[in-house]
């Protein structure tokens, strides 16, 4: 069976009964990430439901729709809407306490009142299906503070080199989609903006354009929007 999707550390396999097998290449355990789906869809937060894991392979829901990222080359008149539905969201899923089992991304005890936090949500994992958003990719999720995860997103999506993704068009688009999800978010991410570059530096599969432009924007690259110069 060959995949119809691949990303940096996984392979997707549709098997054709509405499901589809997402099976990691670098031996990563899907157990976390699925507990934690499972988890967040009986609370209501829209993930794939999961049918199976074991292993590397993970069996969930196969959600048929296009992403955010794909609907903005397509609706570009509709990017601020797109973004403000994109920063609810996220608030949604900061709202919820994340369970004692998880860590940090460091690695440390869950701290108290730490909320859910996705650390790579951005427009390319959010998937407009027929019952509405569903988030994807939880394998880096942890418990951390909503403005580092928020921080994130900002550093992800403004460092990305969208000619070599293939949308080029959508370079213009990212500014007025993120002040909109900055005005939706419930979250600054000025303090957490330090805590996010770091991370996404430590990242091995990060890409060389992208590593180089956040080193060379750093902490500046919030400065026109808390101005609002953008």
């Amino acid at each position: 069976m060959e995949p119809f999707a691949s990303g940096r550390t996984a392979d997707v396999y549709d098997t054709e009964d509405g499901r589809v097998l997402r099976r990691y290449r670098d031996g990563l355990s899907v157990e976390y990430e699925a507990r934690l789906m499972r988890e967040l869809d009986v609370l209501g937060y829209p993930v794939p439901h999961v049918y199976a894991a074991h292993g590397t392979d993970l069996t969930m829901e196969n959600v048929a729709g296009p992403t955010i990222l794909e609907e903005l080359v397509r609706e570009p008149g509709q990017v601020e809407r797109y973004g403000r539905e994109f920063g609810e969201l996220h608030q949604r899923l900061h709202r919820i306490a994340a369970p004692d089992w998880i860590t940090t991304a460091s690695g440390e005890q869950t701290v108290t009142a730490a909320s859910v936090v996705h650390m790579d949500f951005h427009p390319g994992n959010v998937i407009l299906g027929t019952r509405g958003p569903i988030v994807i990719d939880w394998s880096n999720a942890t418990a951390g503070r909503p403005e580092v995860d928020v921080a994130l997103t900002m550093v992800i999506t403004l460092s990305v080199d969208m000619t070599e993704l293939g949308v080029p068009a959508l370079g213009a688009l990212r500014h007025p989609f993120l002040r909109a999800y900055l005005q939706a978010c419930g979250a600054d991410p000025r303090p957490g903006l330090d805590e996010a570059i770091a991370y996404r530096l430590n990242d091995r599969m990060l890409a060389d354009s992208e590593r180089a432009w956040i080193q060379r924007h750093g902490r500046d690259m919030l400065d026109p929007y808390v101005l609002g110069r953008v």
